[in-house]
């Protein structure tokens, strides 16, 4: 019972989370938690619909669907259990349903084979809404008294939630048949004035497309018009016009998708004779004395989908002369302008009004957002299901993201059993394979929307097509587009052929232009909290037994330390100012060159970390001066990981097609950081072309995109970092004199560890307590680090330092991992130091990491796999992160630079990725450990 109430609970807090566009999930959500506690199968749910004035069957589990579905029952009825459970509010159980119960259960017990039934109202704030059918085929007890409790406290839960989404599912339906009839009456009108124009027409109809229920199209009589009642009364009986193959006149023109299959409809087309042509009735045509029709077809160019055909009779063999064709066509186009906006108007003020209660609502995290713009999309058009996808970057490629490995929805995704996974998909168009093509990725790369009439005949053909479940039969999608960067695509899928029309399209395309700009700030916002937090969090640590923090954690009592604590302190006030001043669009700053600092200082000495502390205070006074809760915009990189244009990318960024692989347009990082604050590594190792245009920026804001002629502005706070010496770099040539004045504005020197050894011992207590939380079993406590004897401390007092800082870290690191007991004692630090110098160069910065690394690369190639000397290593933190980059990037220098060679190289793969689902689907999982956990 414990296992049923815990799932229960999920069920309430899932369905707690779902709006009123999600009657289907509710429904759902509801009947497998009858499920749960009644342990039956068969299950109907009735809920009133006030616009057809019935209890209307909205959701069925179990055999017979087909026919429970469309039944339903009086709202106020004696001859209906259903019915009086409504009224009564009263459970009620019968357990020979074909034989003693009312007239109307007793038909549809015998027709789908209901023996026992258990009827339970459901009821909110103490009105009825709808009446819960439990059945089954056997004589087999009804739920006893504690399992009935059990669930009418489960139906009072959800009857709220329920109550919401009726409303406005029968709001949507009366929208959508306001619109119709507003179509039908403007329809009539105009047929109305057609008979008019000319003197011989006898009646004038429209006919329009519409989808029956196995899928295939038909033309209905959306208006007609004749003088003579009894003739239009005949017409209006030949109800819909099938299509397919010589099953009616406009099927020779028209296929059952509802696209013309014949170039004549291209153009009005007149039939002399009626008499002689194949016709569908007649009998009845024949009685209605109709012998010449002219037609004239309204469709949709790219796609031949036929919009309207309006007819115009007359009872004589009439040949229109050309002015009179020419009045009908101009009369024609009036009725297409009719059909396509007449009634529309209504469903897009309503499409305008619920998008912009939602962008006013507060939302904390995008997927929210964008499962509730899913939601009301697919409600707002009958769509079946549907997803978001987002862009996400891996391996130089864009990819469409709706999900992860593990199943957590990173988009949005509608109705989950419909589409119960969907993988990653590439962005491209013909140039990708065919298992590799999506309708989303095509759309995202060509930036328009596609609809996909039949996903049978797309999926014969070389089209963009990839199924999620084998129910979809017709697809719309439309990208997500802010400043002409693809931030993702939104795709409806139907069980209909053919559902989806331009119409569609147009709405979809408001929701797309009302959100977009708000989706491209949400994910800045979540970009830059997130790396925030992870600079934060390098910050706020701070051990309990070190007394000598002085600036968010910048540890030391010596003279070096408290330099870099003053040098912060006396520059983030004016830089801070000047930050600030970038809010007030002051002209002045057009002209004012931007500011910068160096930072110089031998590798591992703390550039970075003393930037993270540098920008914490910064962070700090900008919220107090700008946007309390808000974030310092923030951005990082290191230029020796690029080079040649991928270097000037990452800085300026690159329009499509500037150089092999820019597949879209991309920002670069001094743009993405717009009004905050950038950090450059290794900026002694530009390229000549990234100096000149990095010059041009700091003296006056502007660059260029790679590949664009357009000029951009930018402002940012620019923070560089060498461990190089820049004089003799300028005297052999290799960096200009006049970016060296500009970025030493501001100078600042980091001290190596030999310059401030009275710093190591609270230094070295500072980074054990960190490293212990980071590799920490589960079952150790977070504050039970352990401690540095005196011995040990002197040993690191008196060692000599190379790597400095980051070689002091390297030595406590596996000072953890292999030491003899709960201390770390003077013998633990002189192995470690001892087998270091014995195995690795004494010029490695990392020589610790890479001895782990290389035993990691033995074993792979011993015969492990990736995943057994990697993945699970690091798992179980027996390997640190530092040493799965430093593993990555020797494969990379081995194997090559792509991830497929590195996936390869590692075990991880061995078939071919873009055939093998197995392999490509283990390819997905390391480029996700590796993004996403390892952040490489």
């Amino acid at each position: 019972m414990k296992l049923i109430e815990a799932k229960l609970q999920e069920l309430r807090d899932k369905t707690k989370k779902y709006g009123k566009e999600n009657l289907e999930e509710i429904l759902f959500a509801t009947a497998e938690g009858i499920r749960l506690i009644s342990n039956r199968q068969r299950i109907r749910i009735y809920l009133e619909d006030l616009t057809g004035g019935v209890l209307s069957c909205v959701h069925v589990s179990g055999p017979y669907i087909d026919e429970i579905k469309g039944t339903y029952f009086p709202i106020v009825s004696r001859d209906a259990l259903v019915s009086i459970v409504f009224a009564s509010q009263s459970p009620t159980m019968i357990t020979d349903a074909r034989n003693r119960s009312l007239p109307l259960d007793i038909r549809l017990a015998n027709t789908c084979s209901i023996t026992t039934s258990s009827l339970f109202p459901l009821v909110k704030q103490g009105r009825s809404i709808g009446v819960i059918c439990i059945d089954d085929d056997t004589q087999e007890k009804t739920p006893d008294e504690s399992v009935a409790e059990i669930l009418i406290d489960f139906l009072n839960f959800i009857a709220d939630s329920l109550d919401q989404a009726r409303k406005y599912q029968q709001q949507i339906l009366l929208t959508r048949r306001v619109e119709q009839y507003k179509k039908r009456e403007a329809g009539a009108f105009m047929v109305n004035s057609a008979v008019r124009l000319i003197d011989r027409l006898s009646l004038a109809s429209v006919l329009v497309p519409t989808i029956a229920s196995h899928g295939k199209t038909r033309m209905e009589i959306l208006a007609s018009y004749s003088a003579d009642p009894r003739l239009k009364a005949l017409y209006d009986d030949l109800g819909s016009i099938k299509l397919g193959r010589g099953r009616s006149l406009v099927a020779k023109f028209v296929g059952d998708d509802g696209c013309i299959n014949d170039e004549q409809l291209l153009k009005p087309v007149f039939i002399p004779d009626l008499t002689q042509q194949f016709l569908q009735k007649r009998a009845l045509t024949e009685k209605m004395f109709l012998r010449s029709l002219y037609m004239v077809p309204c469709y949709e160019p790219d796609t031949r989908k036929v919009i309207c055909l309006v007819n115009y009779y007359s009872r004589e063999n009439h040949a229109f002369s050309e002015f009179e064709a020419g009045i009908l066509q101009t009369h024609a186009e009036m009725v297409e302008r009719v059909i396509r906006e007449i009634g529309d108007e209504h469903l897009e003020i309503r499409v305008l009004s619920e998008i912009t209660d939602l962008l006013k609502e507060r939302n904390e995290k995008l997927q929210i957002f964008l499962t509730k713009v899913l939601s009301k999309a697919t409600k707002l058009i009958g769509a079946d299901t549907g997803s978001i996808a987002v862009v996400r970057e891996w391996d130089l490629e864009k990819w469409l993201v709706v999900e992860d490995d593990a199943g957590t929805i990173i988009g949005a995704k509608h109705k989950e059993w419909l589409k119960k996974k969907i993988p990653p998909f590439r962005i491209g168009g013909d140039e990708l394979p065919m298992e590799a093509r999506s309708l989303t990725g095509y759309v995202a790369w060509s930036k328009k929307p596609k609809i996909i009439v039949d996903v049978e005949d797309e999926t014969l053909g070389a089209g963009f097509h990839y199924s999620t479940s084998e129910l979809i039969r017709s697809e719309i999608a439309v990208p997500i587009i802010c400043e002409d960067v693809i931030l993702g695509v939104i795709c409806l899928n139907s069980l209909k052929r053919g559902y989806f029309t331009e119409e569609h399209k147009r709405i979809l395309q408001i929701i797309e232009s009302l959100t977009s700009r708000y989706i491209a700030d949400f994910q800045q916002i979540e970009t830059l909290q997130n790396q925030v937090s992870r600079l934060t969090s390098d910050v706020s640590y701070k051990d309990p037994l070190v007394s000598s923090y002085r600036l968010g954690n910048i540890i030391g009592n010596s003279h070096k330390a408290r330099e870099l604590v003053d040098f912060i302190n006396t520059v983030s006030v004016p830089l801070c100012n000047r930050i600030v001043s970038w809010n007030t669009n002051n002209l002045q700053e057009t002209t004012l060159g931007l500011p910068s600092i160096l930072l110089v200082g031998q590798t591992g000495a703390g550039k970075e970390f003393f930037f993270n502390n540098f920008y914490n205070k910064l962070n700090e006074m900008y919220r107090a001066a700008v946007e309390t809760g808000g974030e310092l915009p923030v951005k990082k990189t290191n230029i020796a990981a690029y080079s040649g244009e991928l270097t000037y990318s990452e800085l300026f960024g690159h329009k499509k097609g500037a150089f092999t692989g820019a597949y879209s347009d991309r920002k670069g990082i001094l743009e993405e950081a717009q009004g905050g604050v950038v950090f450059l590594d290794e900026i002694g190792d530009a390229d000549p072309k990234t100096q000149v245009q990095l010059l041009r920026f700091l003296d006056n804001g502007e660059f260029f995109r790679l590949g664009e002629s357009h000029e951009r502005h930018g402002r940012v706070l620019l923070v560089a970092a060498t461990n190089k010496n820049l004089q003799e770099e300028i005297k052999a040539g290799r960096f200009r004199e006049d970016l060296y004045h500009r970025l030493s504005e501001l100078s600042v020197r980091i001290p190596s560890l030999g310059e401030r050894r009275e710093d190591i011992s609270d230094l070295a207590t500072h980074f054990l307590g960190k490293l212990y939380r980071t590799y920490r079993g589960t079952d150790e406590p977070m504050d039970d680090a352990p401690t540095l004897t005196e011995g040990a401390k002197t040993l690191l007092l008196t060692h000599r330092y190379e790597g400095n800082i980051r070689e002091l870290r390297s030595i406590l690191l596996r000072a953890l991992f292999f030491r003899s007991g709960k201390s770390i004692t003077e013998n633990d630090i002189r192995r470690v130091v001892r087998d270091s110098e014995q195995e690795l160069p004494t010029n490695t910065h990392d020589r610790l990491q890479e001895q782990l690394a290389e035993e990691v690369l033995a074993e792979i190639a011993a015969g492990k796999d990736f995943w057994e000397a990697v993945y699970e290593p690091y798992s179980k933190n027996r390997i640190p992160r530092d040493v799965v980059r430093l593993i990555i990037e020797k494969t990379r220098h081995a194997a090559g630079r792509t991830m497929p060679q590195i996936a390869r190289a590692l075990g991880v793969v061995n078939g071919d990725i873009g055939k093998d689902a197995g392999e490509q689907k283990k390819f997905f999982k390391f480029k996700n450990f590796m993004y996403k956990t390892i952040r490489l």
